[in-house]
This record gives structure tokens, sequence and C-alpha cells, in this order.
């Protein structure tokens, strides 16, 4: 298990399931709606997001796919502001190596509901 601000990420060898971390009621919310985020921009359907293959209404649960993180040295050689900043929209991930993976030969964000 990984623990963020507001959410706690249980990894299994396919899937990363998102729940709301329960540390106090703010942060909690921000949880539900961090989830809820993740759902709206997959169905974009923009190639440079981890896939959302399931969720529960409300933002109480996201499974993804299972991304690789990228190694130190790729993020040291990883362009953030190039890869966000598209033609017509900007990618809503933070500027830090554990919200991004490869999946399927190609970096994604797999953090997105910021």
């Amino acid at each position: 298990m990984k623990q963020g601000a507001t959410r706690n990420v249980f990894l299994t060898k396919r899937y990363v399931f998102k729940v709301p971390r329960w540390s106090e009621w703010r942060l909690f919310l921000n949880g539900l709606l961090a989830n809820m985020q993740e759902r709206v921009f997959w169905t974009t359907g923009w190639p440079v997001l981890c896939p959302v293959v399931w969720s529960l209404p409300g933002g109480w649960l996201v499974v993804m796919r299972r991304a690789t993180e990228l190694t130190q040295e790729e993020w040291d050689d990883f362009d953030v502001g190039q890869w966000r900043d598209r033609e017509g929209y900007t990618i809503p991930v933070e500027n830090k190596r554990d919200s991004f993976g490869w999946f399927q030969g190609r970096i994604v964000a797999i953090d997105y509901g910021t």
C-alpha cells in the first residue's frame, strides 16, 4: 500500500485501487473528488492517462491499470512541461516522479486526480 495526502493506494500485479484516506474530513473529501476527477478525465480518451477500468459513483473507489513507475534516471531526463502541455489542453498532473509511469510502451499520468 502507498499513502498519498488524500488517498490510500493498494497495488496488485495488474491493478491499482485508490480509496479516499480517512485522516481528517477535508482530506477525505478531497480524496473523493480526486477519484471523481480521474474518472471524468479518463473519459476524454487522452492516451497519456493511465486507464481507469472501474469506479464507484461518488469517488469511493477507482480501479486503474498498473503502470511501472519511472526510474530516477528516466525522471531526470523527462521534460514534464513539454509532456503536460498539449495543443488545446493541459494534462492535470503534479510535477513529481511518482505521478508518472510506463504503460504499454508510453509514459502516462498515473495520478491525475489533483
